[in-house]
């Protein structure tokens, strides 16, 4: 489930034991949702948290064709070649552990003790970063690497008004990337 109105992030109980495993094995920490005094290196350092997700039946979308998914940006074919069509979504630590009062604490805000049942929840830390297409019709979700900068947006439409007023035909600069980033198709491997 995908719940932009939820500001943190639930996972089912039955991936926890899992979680705090590899959590564990990678940080040398143990997992908790407790405040912890983090440096900005520290907190870069935490991992990043991957899911794999089943696309729709078709694969990536019918738009799209790849003859090697091994080559499509944000999809699992380096990773896992069995599911090499699975869609890949990442969570940095600096979208999940939220700094608290106290300047170099954070908590982090994935849970992990929603009833099995009531299925995951990925609010809006997961969601940052991600430009989404809810597809109500075809019952669908799309994902989009996005640096989610609305004052570059603003900025770039302002522009182009002007040049619309002044006469000119081109978009800025600015409109153009936005425009095409809203529909590239990027893996976000970075920690920020």
């Amino acid at each position: 489930n995908f719940d932009s109105g939820t500001m943190d992030t639930y996972f089912t109980k039955g991936l926890s034991d899992e979680f705090r495993r590899v959590w564990r094995e990678v940080t040398k920490r143990e997992y908790t949702n407790d405040e912890v005094e983090l440096s900005d290196a520290e907190l870069r350092k935490l991992p990043t948290v991957f899911l794999q997700m089943i696309p729709h039946e078709g694969g990536v979308g019918d738009e799209f064709v790849a003859d090697d998914p091994r080559a499509v940006p944000g999809l699992a074919g380096k990773v896992d070649v069995g599911l090499p069509n699975d869609v890949l979504f990442a969570i940095p630590p600096t979208h999940y552990m939220q700094e608290g009062a106290k300047l170099g604490v954070y908590a982090s805000r994935i849970y992990l003790d929603r009833d099995d049942d009531m299925g995951s929840v990925l609010g809006s830390n997961a969601m940052m970063g991600y430009d989404i297409l809810f597809d109500m019709d075809a019952a669908r979700i799309g994902f989009a690497v996005s640096d989610c900068d609305y004052l570059k947006v603003v900025k770039a439409a302002e522009a182009d008004t002007a040049k619309e007023a002044a006469g000119a035909d081109e978009p800025s600069i600015g409109a153009a990337a936005s425009a095409e980033g809203s529909d590239a198709r990027s893996k976000d491997d970075s920690n920020g």
